[in-house]
Parts: C-alpha cells; sequence; structure tokens
C-alpha cells in the first residue's frame, strides 16, 4: 500500500517545486526609486535640500574659491519596470565637484542613502533599502582635473540587509554599478573630475532571497528525478504483481 501512495506523492512534490520556480523566475516589477541622503554625524559645513520633486535628496556642502562653485551630490528617481535578475536603471547621480575651502566642512567619507522603490506591479507599496555609500575627497595637488577628480562609491557586494516579501518569496536590490552611457559600460566608482559636473545612472538588480517555506525540503533535482524512475518502476511492478 506505501508503494501505490509514494508516486502520486512524489508527483505532486515535484510539481509544487517546478511551479512555484517557474512562478519567481516569470516575475517581472514595475514602480518608481527616489532616495534621500542623510547627513554623518558631526558633519558641517553640509546641508540637505528637495531637488526636483525629491525629498533630502540633494547634498550640497563647502564655500567655493574664487570662480568655482560648492559641492554637490544629487539622486533623482526613475520609473522602472524589470524582470527578477536583470540589470535596470534605479536612479540618476548628479556629482558637482568645485574647488572649496578645507575649513568650510568635513564632510569625507560615509554618506547614508536610503532607496525606495514604490512600486505599482505586481505588488503596490513602498519597500526601503539602506545604503552607506562613501564619498572620497582627493586633494587637488596634480593640477590636473581628472586626477583630481573626487569619488562616490556604493558597498563592495552592492548588498544591504533588506528585503521585502511578495508572495512568501524574499527579495532583495543588490546595487550592479554606475554607468554613463545607457548601460554599456560600467564602472564601480564615480568619479567627477575637479571643476565638472558628471551625470552617472547608478544600475541594479532584483533578485530572490529565499523561497517558500513548504519547498525548502524538497530533494535536488536530480535526486527526484532518479525516486521519480524508482516511483514509476515500483508503480508497475504493483499493477503486474495484482
Amino acid at each position: 500500500m506505501n508503494r501505490t501512495k509514494f508516486l502520486p506523492t512524489l508527483i505532486a512534490t515535484t510539481t509544487m517545486l517546478f511551479a512555484t520556480t517557474a512562478k519567481v523566475e516569470a516575475i517581472s516589477f514595475a514602480g518608481t526609486s527616489s532616495a534621500s541622503i542623510s547627513l554623518p554625524a558631526g558633519t558641517f559645513g553640509a546641508s540637505l535640500s528637495n531637488e526636483d520633486g525629491g525629498t533630502n535628496n540633494r547634498m550640497t556642502w563647502g564655500d567655493p574659491a574664487h570662480g568655482s562653485f560648492t559641492n554637490y551630490i544629487q539622486y533623482d528617481g526613475l520609473a522602472f519596470s524589470t524582470d527578477l535578475d536583470t540589470l535596470f536603471a534605479v536612479g540618476n547621480f548628479t556629482f558637482r565637484n568645485g574647488t572649496t575651502f578645507s575649513r568650510s566642512h568635513n564632510f569625507t567619507g560615509d554618506l547614508p542613502l536610503d532607496v525606495k522603490l514604490s512600486f505599482t506591479n505586481p505588488l503596490v507599496g513602498d519597500e526601503q533599502f539602506q545604503y552607506t555609500f562613501n564619498y572620497e575627497q582627493t586633494r587637488n595637488i596634480h593640477n590636473d582635473p581628472v586626477l583630481d577628480a573626487d569619488i562616490l562609491k556604493f558597498p563592495t557586494n552592492g548588498l544591504t540587509g533588506d528585503t521585502f516579501n511578495f508572495d512568501g518569496v524574499d527579495y532583495d536590490l543588490m546595487l550592479m554599478g554606475f554607468s554613463s552611457d545607457g548601460g554599456n559600460t560600467f564602472v564601480s566608482e564615480f568619479d567627477s573630475p575637479e571643476e565638472s559636473i558628471a551625470e552617472a545612472m547608478l544600475y541594479a538588480q532584483i533578485r530572490a532571497k529565499s523561497i517558500p517555506e513548504p519547498t525548502k525540503n524538497i530533494p535536488e533535482p536530480t535526486t527526484i528525478a532518479a525516486l521519480g524512475l524508482v516511483g514509476v518502476y515500483l508503480a508497475g511492478s504493483f499493477k503486474k504483481r495484482r
């Protein structure tokens, strides 16, 4: 009797696994992004402002030398529609690098950035992802705009501990790189030459982080295939005996 139950149970379990996997792989997400910058603790000579419909999405710092301008970093959100594990532009950075008096500010190092994805499909709602970007100030000693460029970069692995859940599956947002040519090439660091304004899009991927609880203990596909053959054999043998 146990042999006759084995095959239907295996088929049902295997079908549930493949149906769940196919459903996750086929999913698409759509919505808009935005981001808010936070001032690092103890920072002076810097301020936040709301630009182009954003909230605290521009940080400006430093008093400019004669003929130059203040520094700022600004994040502008973008609309997106993307499949799972697919590169998409999540936001646009504008980075202005002016010549400022060193004593007018003390900003350098980590820059907290809170990215928000406002989903419209297949879920509706906001999800937050908190990253710590890093701003590296270069001393202007080379008399060369490129060599004196300041640098903006994000965490090495592009990940944060924040996730969101949809239909029983956990997802995360992985930052992939900056691109200034529409996604043809990517860099991990965004440079702004001295006395210039540079722009780059930030690219990311939405990834499935976990599978639903009921499918976690299902055997590996190779094991399932082997068990399936055994089940067919046992079922056939049982029919012959009858």
